[in-house]
């Protein structure tokens, strides 16, 4: 039974208090606070160890207020966290400034750049490492300080009575010293005592450094004693009642007695306990420390409890998988609000399987309010990732960025591209709409290219969207990589301090218009209140320090930082919490997910310098403590709710099988018949007949247009598919494409047919001079033709190696084949061809009939690479098309030449538009880049050619106006191709080959 609260006396020693943390908690915590008011006719001030019940409490103390109460306490007794307490000291301001978590990593990274000791101890610590570093060393530095804080309490009072100025840390530091070395010597075994040492030394360095009076643990005691001194020569001291929601470090716990006896000899103070004896359902969570009671007694009392239980309200649900687990969670959850139920708790015992049921409840919308109180980051909110893509920029290297980097950042949600462009997007709707496509033209181009980085090749990727007829591209673009990169180049190149980034980060997010996007946004706003921070004071701003550790810094805190959702008014409201802030609350069911025996229960690894035997004999936490309270929580959990789902995963991602947490399989010793169900059985079954899958058909719409003109690919992609010609051309349904790895093959093969457009170019102007050596000297032809060749290959390819170092590869590929390829083209020229053009535009106009027997016509075009003209006979002229790749495949597409006729196609183009006047094409062939070079010799096959060049032209002509009638005709397309066309088929996933 849980005690009575005691009855006030005039004694100058603190009560005690114990009530049972069961479901009648919150009343009889209410009830003892009532009395206390009632006893002492003043309002008593209540301080929570922790925050969470906070809420709970008040709502307690208003339910269960009494009639008839004095008027003088009539109102609220005052409830506070102990930290909010301690912030509202009297004379607050009387203390040492203090110091955000951010300066104090400032002054750690101050530190280490002052003492050449601390820096060659850390030195190899990446930028991101370091940061979390300084954290580490912070924490372990307080947890030295709260140590002897007890030891130092009445000193640290006597500094607040007499109203010292400045406060000597050092005593307090050598305090600490035998201290930390008697816990060394016990805490390892002596083979380790001298990395121990070593170890010591660090840390204790360390602390002597950083350590000042602004420190938490100090200000901590400060605030206490002017509490103190406040009821000492106050008028009239309130009753002071402590409840202890939580079980204390015994560091804290000898802190909090000591201040209760020195406030019990000016007001009543009560110390609140919990009383595990009625709750407790495992042996490890009752109060074990009185010796006198024996194992029969303790094993006596947790199966009394477990007798008193209500195991009918609890229930255990396995999944196999993570996400049947999530779909169960939610699905739980969801018969709940079905049953009526509108205050449900989630306990977060497995994060990612809570994160996943919440999503999958957020589509119940708005009459679902979900609070999450496990900490939901704000680095995880779409603000967050907006900021972060524009550091990611700023780490890019000075030649430019990748280009998923920028388009990161200009497609971000918060970003006003017509603020960054001093364009007015709300003044034409043309430009608005301009504006509207400008980044995605840019994504085109830039994924078109393969210009994975690098603002040279971004610069050429749009200068080159213009070739083979595409309409040119937006004037806006280069405005626009021009403004990005002169907001970056401002942090090129300069000296970094706090003051000096700050104030560019926040110019950077005015300018692109962001700050204005995140003010409007719930996450955005706390992201610049929380940027706000660095805005230092003097002491702080004049840190210097290298761009990249400064960024790091600021994503960082980032990190660290809790997203606080908006409070919403609705039907139901889901809290989503760890296991220990179910205490003092009152839910109306609870689901705990992750009770496997993986993460039930959970420790915390121990911090930075401490080992866990180390932390437990300088009176911090230890896994032991953490075991016994997770205990405690789980058992105060399954007695006070009334109604608990308990779920796990019983496979994990290797397929081993996964138990139940071992409290639970202790319970089921007990409690036979409480045995765990399948997820599945919370779903309705459903049946359905199977339907054999059938071959993809394409039947044409009526009011779909039909093509008016067709380029050689996509009359080749209609020969290859008719199915794939209807997606790709008629519906314009393309894969989203993204960066592939390496270089791309096709922006490899578009420099290499530039670099030769160029230098026949050259060749043949060089050919018009009558006085050239050139034409007459074939060694003097080679030599020039070979350093032609290589001057314009390292002058087209140059930019594009400046963007991406990695093309330096494709370069030097091609070199190699450049001797072997004059060659070729010397022989070429000694058989009577002469080069004629280049890249040319050509195409014929189809006659043919439709179904209703209409005459009609389609424009057949596209780009030939290049067409020579024949010396021996003045009628004659021939067509090529370059392919970068080997002969061997060259050769499989002579093999089938009708099914990609591209050079027929452009042959009979030439003819029909006389583009060549007075010759006609008689000839045609492939040439490959990418010959077999035999080692130390200049000569390869590298051309293949079209056999029976008339009767190919003749079957070409027939094929192609059946082809284009068929498809005008408005008959199915049915999908057929080989698995060498499908292999790669952006169709593929529509038609679903292989599954009919």
């Amino acid at each position: 039974m849980s005690r009575p609260f005691p009855t006030i006396s005039d004694q100058q020693q603190p009560y005690a208090w114990t009530i049972a943390p069961n479901a009648g908690a919150l009343k009889e915590l209410a009830d003892g606070i009532w009395n206390c008011a009632v006893q002492t006719n003043q309002r008593p001030l209540v301080v929570l160890s922790t925050a969470g019940p906070l809420m709970g409490v008040r709502a307690a103390l208003e339910k269960y207020r009494p009639k008839g109460l004095n008027p003088k306490i009539a109102f609220l007794p005052q409830v506070m966290s102990f930290n909010d307490w301690l912030e509202a000291a009297p004379g607050a301001w009387k203390f040492p400034k203090k110091q955000s978590d951010l300066e104090r990593w400032l002054s750690v990274y101050a530190t280490l750049r002052k003492h050449k000791d601390l820096q060659s101890w850390f030195k190899a610590e990446t930028e991101a490492g370091a940061w979390g570093l300084a954290q580490a060393i912070i924490a372990a530095c307080d947890s030295l300080s709260n140590t002897i804080a007890p030891i130092l309490q009445k000193e640290l009072h006597g500094l607040i009575s007499e109203q010292q100025g400045e406060v000597n840390t050092q005593a307090w530091i050598e305090t600490l010293q035998p201290l930390l070395d008697r816990a060394v010597a016990q805490a390892y075994p002596n083979l380790a005592r001298k990395v121990v040492d070593q170890e010591a030394q660090v840390l204790l360095t360390f602390w002597r450094y950083i350590t000042s009076a602004s420190d938490p643990a100090f200000r901590k005691q400060f605030a206490m004693a002017a509490h103190l001194e406040a009821a000492q020569y106050g008028s009239e001291p309130r009753p002071l009642i402590w409840v202890e929601t939580a079980d204390p470090t015994p560091v804290d716990k000898t802190l909090i007695q000591h201040y209760l006896s020195d406030y019990a000899k000016y007001a009543p103070a009560i110390e609140v306990t919990m009383n595990w004896e009625l709750v407790a359902l495992w042996s490890e969570a009752l109060n074990t420390n009185d010796e006198s009671i024996t194992e029969a007694q303790v094993q006596a009392t947790v199966q009394a409890n477990i007798a008193n239980a209500h195991p009918e309200h609890w229930r255990l649900i396995a999944a196999k998988r993570f996400e049947e687990l999530a779909w169960a969670t939610a699905k739980t959850i969801e018969q709940q609000l079905i049953d009526g139920k509108t205050n449900i708790a989630l306990v977060a015992q497995d994060r990612l399987v809570a994160r996943r049921a919440r999503a999958l409840l957020g589509r119940l919308g708005p009459s679902l309010k979900i609070q999450d109180e496990t900490g939901w980051k704000l680095s995880t909110t779409r603000a967050a990732a907006a900021l972060n893509s524009w550091l990611e920029l700023l780490r890019s290297s000075p030649e430019g960025p990748s280009a998923n980097d920028l388009l990161e950042f200009l497609q971000n949600p918060f970003l006003d591209i017509a603020q960054c462009l001093s364009q007015d997007s709300s003044g034409s709707p043309r430009a608005a709409e301009s504006l509207n496509g400008l980044v995605a033209e840019l994504e085109d181009i830039l994924i078109a290219s393969q210009a994975k980085s690098g603002w040279e090749t971004f610069h050429m990727a749009i200068e080159g969207s213009v070739a083979h007829g595409s309409a040119a591209p937006n004037p806006l673009l280069l405005e626009l990589l021009q403004c990005v990169r002169g907001r970056l180049n401002r942090w090129r190149g300069i000296k970094i301090d706090c003051a000096l980034a700050y104030q560019y980060l926040i110019e950077d997010l005015t300018f692109t218009g962001m700050s204005q996007g995140l003010e409007k946004d719930s996450a955005g706003k706390q992201l610049l209140e929380l940027l706000a921070a660095f805005d230092f004071d003097e002491e702080h701003q004049r840190i210097v320090m290298r761009l990249n550790e400064w960024l790091s810094l600021l994503k960082t805190v980032v990190e660290e930082a809790s997203y606080e959702e908006k409070g919403i008014n609705a039907l139901a409201t889901l809290s989503i919490l760890p296991l220990s802030s179910t205490r003092f609350r009152e839910f109306e069911s609870v689901v705990v997910v992750g009770c496997d025996e993986q993460q039930l229960p959970a420790f915390s690894e121990p911090p930075l310098f401490f080992s866990d035997a180390l932390s437990r004999l300088l009176g911090g936490s230890s896994i032991e403590a953490q075991f016994i309270q997770q205990a405690r929580d789980l058992s105060q959990l399954l007695i006070s709710f009334p109604r608990v789902d308990l779920l796990w995963q019983s496979k994990s991602k290797s397929g081993e099988p996964l138990r139940p947490s071992a409290w639970i399989q202790r319970l089921q010793i007990e409690l036979p018949h409480w045995q765990a169900q399948n997820a599945n059985a919370l779903f309705e079954p459903r049946s359905a007949a199977a339907v054999p899958a059938h071959m993809s058909v394409a039947r044409l719409d009526a009011d779909l247009p039909m093509p008016l003109s067709m380029s050689p690919s996509a009359y080749k992609a209609l020969r290859d598919c008719p199915y794939r010609y209807y997606v790709r051309s008629l519906l314009g349904l393309r894969k989203l494409k993204g960066f592939e790895e390496g270089f791309d093959a096709s922006l490899a093969g578009q420099t290499l047919h530039k670099i030769l457009r160029n230098f026949y170019h050259a060749m043949k102007s060089e050919g018009q001079k009558s006085t050239s050596p050139v034409v007459t000297n074939i060694d003097m032809r080679r030599n020039w033709m070979h350093q032609q060749l290589v001057n314009i290959s390292e002058q087209v390819f140059k930019r594009l190696i400046e963007g991406d170092a990695r093309v330096l590869g494709i370069l030097r590929d091609w070199q190699k084949q450049i001797p072997s390829f004059i060659q070729w083209q010397l022989d070429r020229e000694a058989q009577g061809w002469d080069f004629h053009d280049a890249e040319v535009k050509v195409g014929f106009d189809l006659p043919f009939t439709d179904a209703d027997g209409n005459e009609r016509h389609i424009r057949i075009e596209g780009y030939a690479d290049r067409f020579d003209v024949s010396m021996q006979d003045a009628k004659t002229a021939s067509v090529i098309d370059y392919k970068n790749q080997s002969l061997t495949k060259v050769e499989w597409r002579a093999d089938a030449v009708l099914d990609d006729p591209q050079l027929l196609i452009y042959a009979r183009a030439s003819n029909e538009s006389q583009k060549i006047p007075g010759r006609v094409v008689q000839q045609a062939e492939w040439v490959a880049l990418k010959a077999d070079i035999k080692k130390g010799g200049d000569e390869a096959e590298r051309a293949v050619a079209i056999q029976d060049m008339p009767d190919a032209m003749t079957q070409f002509s027939e094929q192609i106006t059946e082809d284009v009638e068929l498809l005008w005709s408005g008959k199915p397309l049915k999908a057929f191709a080989p698995d060498s066309v499908c292999q790669y088929c952006e169709a593929r996933g529509i038609c679903r080959k292989g599954m009919w």
